[in-house]
């Protein structure tokens, strides 16, 4: 039986979530605190100060994973101590951890984006360049059965092509979010970013939904690293971002991408705000 690994992406500044935020009467300070110093994933928001990446993993799990990358910032000194101490106590989940660091250029202040935070993640792990991987965010809660949905494509190339109509966001946030193009076959054909609302409705007449992507997606590590390779910066944000790589795989390479239609809401750490309303879904939850 393969090993099913998935790599998480915990290593970003966090620069949305450190800002100074509006004064919130519900945040429990201590939590605030953690906002400005812990990786937001890492964020004790749940019951018993369960992080979302606890919730996350535990997700993971279930859904039969058993080894995890974490690719962390470099200055994360939190992180890593608390999974090992987990692992070593026997309460990780049943699942084996490994760890990277997304190392900052010379030139730059902030890390390079998640294209360049799966290439160091894999180069600093090349047992880890074969087979099936799962790749997500830290900050975004997936759930079991969206794990699941990746790790049995057929296609080992695959994203969560998510309904937006599903998702709990407030309007003007999720109108943000790039959408997803595919051809007949549901494989990817294009990625639009920060569409505008003639587009989405281009794309809803066309399909009968909109699909977005929450950067859940698995890969054949073979076929991936080559692209990541390739990827260049991002003339705007100056970063180098995955969305740019699977075009690469599919337009350069000519490696298809399945894209798995979902319908369900994926809670997300961006600000400060968002603490208070990812605890009130768990709380709804009950988890």
């Amino acid at each position: 039986m393969k090993t099913s690994r998935i790599v998480i992406l915990a290593g970003g500044a966090a620069t949305r979530m450190k800002k100074a935020a509006p004064y919130l009467k519900d945040l429990d300070p201590a939590l605030a605190n953690q906002a400005n110093t812990l990786t937001k994933g890492m964020i004790g928001l749940g019951d018993s100060g369960k992080s979302l990446i606890d919730y996350q993993l535990e997700n993971a799990s279930n859904a039969g994973f058993s080894e995890v990358l974490m690719l962390l910032h470099p200055d994360d000194d939190f992180t890593q101590q608390y999974y090992q101490k987990l692992e070593n106590e026997g309460n990780s989940w049943n699942l084996h951890f490994v760890f990277a660091r997304q190392q900052i250029y010379a030139d730059r202040l902030k890390p390079a984006g998640t294209a360049d935070a799966v290439l160091q993640a894999l180069e600093q792990h090349p047992d880890w360049q074969q087979g099936k991987i799962v790749v997500c965010n830290s900050d975004n809660l997936y759930s079991k059965e969206a794990f699941e949905a990746l790790w049995n494509s057929p296609n080992p190339n695959a994203l969560i092509s998510y309904d937006r109509e599903a998702l709990d966001f407030p309007l003007e946030r999720i109108k943000a979010f790039a959408i997803i193009e595919s051809d007949q076959h549901s494989h990817l054909q294009n990625i639009i970013e920060k569409p505008s609302d003639e587009q989405a409705q281009a794309i809803l007449e066309k399909y009968g939904r909109i699909g977005v992507s929450m950067n859940a997606f698995v890969f054949e590590a073979s076929d991936l690293l080559p692209a990541l390779q390739k990827t260049p910066f991002h003339p705007e944000r100056n970063e180098k971002e995955l969305p740019t790589t699977l075009l690469i795989m599919v337009r350069d390479l000519k490696k298809p991408i399945s894209c798995i239609p979902m319908a369900e809401n994926v809670p997300d750490l961006t600000s400060k705000q968002d603490i208070l309303v990812v605890q009130e879904y768990l709380r709804n939850l009950k988890v």
